[in-house]
């Protein structure tokens, strides 16, 4: 609006090209407009979007509702994201909706439940697209919850792209090769290297009293990612394989 009022009050001899670039500047100005602000005002419009052949692979993921709640000491704020897909028939996009739909609405009622009571309730849920390639897509949720204490808690979804199917640790590794294994001795390689290099990290292995704290191995199904590099990175969350 700014532009069109400076370019009105030029003088008549205003070429038309100044008039062109007149159109042409809010024309783009427009185009911007509508491919920001759409996709956010209805998940009709972001599934319409993502169907696109341009502009779809902007739109792989995106927060499909927000909850937010304070109630005193209480304080919740919870991004719930929704992934989208150009085949709407990807399976595996709708599994995780589902799966992180039902995670984030237990949250909230664990909330709405507990925010009553005397102390302080703070839960934040936020999410992140980890990767984003032609043959691999990963969401992660993260969930922040302090109450007495903090816990973390951090979930990660993965689809293969060609297929459109999910895809877990177990998927990515050949039926006969035992993986759970020989990733957990590498991690206890690697946790007692770094407790050689610097006495304050400590890592619950078999010198831990307590023995139900000791690290033995990881689950089949255990959270990973890939890295940049493309390196499989095992997380943990607060306070499993060592002191929070």
């Amino acid at each position: 609006q700014r532009l069109d009022d400076t370019l009105a009050s030029l003088p008549d001899k205003t070429t038309k090209r100044h008039r062109g670039w007149q159109k042409l500047g809010a024309s783009i100005a427009a185009i911007l407009a509508i491919a920001i602000l759409l996709p956010n005002l209805s998940p009709t419009i972001s599934y319409a979007m993502a169907d696109l052949p341009v502009i779809g692979s902007f739109f792989k993921a995106v927060t499909f509702r927000t909850y937010e709640k304070e109630t005193g000491k209480n304080h919740a704020y919870i991004e719930v994201p929704e992934i989208l897909s150009g085949d709407n028939n990807s399976s595996g996009a709708e599994v995780i909706n589902k799966e992180v739909a039902n995670y984030t609405n237990e949250l909230i009622q664990q909330f709405e439940t507990e925010m009553h009571a005397d102390g302080y309730f703070n839960l934040d849920v936020k999410w992140d697209v980890v990767t984003d390639t032609d043959k691999w897509f990963t969401l992660k949720v993260h969930t922040t919850l302090v109450m007495a204490s903090s816990a973390d808690e951090v979930r990660y979804y993965h689809i293969d792209v060609p297929s459109g199917e999910i895809k877990t640790l177990a998927d990515i590794f050949p039926d006969d090769f035992n993986y759970v294994s020989i990733i957990s001795e590498e991690l206890k390689q690697q946790m007692q290297a770094r407790m050689d290099a610097d006495p304050q990290q400590i890592y619950w292995l078999d010198n831990t009293k307590v023995e139900e704290w000791r690290f033995e191995q990881i689950t089949p199904e255990h959270n990973f990612y890939f890295n940049v590099d493309g390196q499989i990175v095992i997380p943990f969350n607060k306070y499993e394989v060592g002191p929070g």
